[in-house]
């Protein structure tokens, strides 16, 4: 083999080596929003409000909301499954929560949402404070 072909193989390798790190890269960012450690313990999506409870304490803040469905509707993603689901009837009101967790300084807040209190989704906000 001439120097321009191993060059080329070379390059091929390190292109691939970087394909797999961004791969890698970006699906712990996937587990982290569908995953939360608390205490040692895991809190993952459907989860009860209970069972979060128990695993990370009591959040530093709760927000609480109804939301008045008598119609279809539509759940457009399903945290849970982690896909897209049909629309379904719902004659009933929703109980809507959301919890906050400020993990201290330099780590970033999180904020669990929970359905009729199942644990539907977990987002990371800004960096907490003390």
């Amino acid at each position: 083999m001439n120097k321009s072909a191993i060059k080329h193989k070379r390059l091929q390798g390190i292109s691939l080596l970087l394909s797999l790190i961004c791969v890698l890269l970006f699906t712990n960012d996937v587990v982290a929003d569908s995953n939360l450690r608390c205490q040692g313990r895991l809190v993952s999506i459907g989860d009860t409000k209970a069972e979060v409870l128990d695993k990370c304490d009591h959040p530093d803040k709760r927000a609480q909301w109804e939301e008045d469905h008598n119609s279809t509707i539509s759940q457009i993603y399903d945290y849970k499954t982690e896909r897209y689901i049909a629309p379904k009837r719902i004659e009933q009101p929703i109980q809507m929560e959301r919890w906050t967790y400020n993990m201290g300084a330099n780590k970033f807040i999180r904020y669990l949402y929970f359905q009729n209190g199942e644990l539907i989704k977990i987002e990371t906000g800004e960096r907490g404070g003390d």
